[in-house]
């Protein structure tokens, strides 16, 4: 008996909960619905942030100070067209050591350099969000995309390193 392969699921087959986005300095994470304020039904609303927490890094004799936010944003592209800043997004999935290195070694770098006023580093798990990733033709991992006043300015494909990522961003954000 021959078997029948495995049907592969769609790419993008799970739809970005649109209603439910809250950004973490640079993650997209969903969050539960939360009771809202009118009347206690339940809606897709988001509950406040807890206050940030500083995290020092230090590597290699850099330092840097970096904490995390979390801002409420009906979409993704709305957080985009809404940001007064440029935009760095890092499309990463848990799985990709190259994604995890970028995270843990050069973004850190980026933001102490470039400055959180002048850019907003944003982070989208591919594997969670497939819809965003397949609407920007997101097909390597890393990929980094720079996105100004609501359009993609810049894209970059692979692992670069600190010193090409900051000259490019400082490139563009001239």
């Amino acid at each position: 008996r021959a078997s029948v392969p495995a049907r592969p699921r769609e790419r993008g087959s799970r739809p970005f909960p649109s209603a439910m986005a809250s950004v973490c300095c640079a993650s997209v994470v969903a969050s539960a619905p939360v009771r809202a304020a009118n009347g206690g039904r339940r809606t897709r609303a988001f509950a406040l942030p807890a206050p940030p927490r500083l995290k020092i890094s230090t590597r290699r004799g850099d330092a840097c100070v970096t904490h995390a936010t979390k801002e409420t944003y009906a979409s993704f592209d709305d957080m985009i067209e809404r940001s007064p800043v440029p935009v760095l997004v890092d499309f990463y999935a848990t799985w990709c050591g190259p994604c995890q290195m970028l995270s843990r070694d050069v973004l850190p770098k980026v933001a102490g350099a470039v400055g959180k006023d002048r850019v907003k580093l944003v982070k989208i798990n591919t594997e969670k969000y497939p819809n965003i990733a397949s609407k920007y033709k997101v097909e390597a991992l890393p990929t980094i995309m720079l996105f100004k006043e609501g359009k993609v300015a810049d894209r970059i494909e692979g692992m670069p390193n600190a010193p090409q990522l900051i000259d490019r961003l400082l490139y563009f954000l001239q």
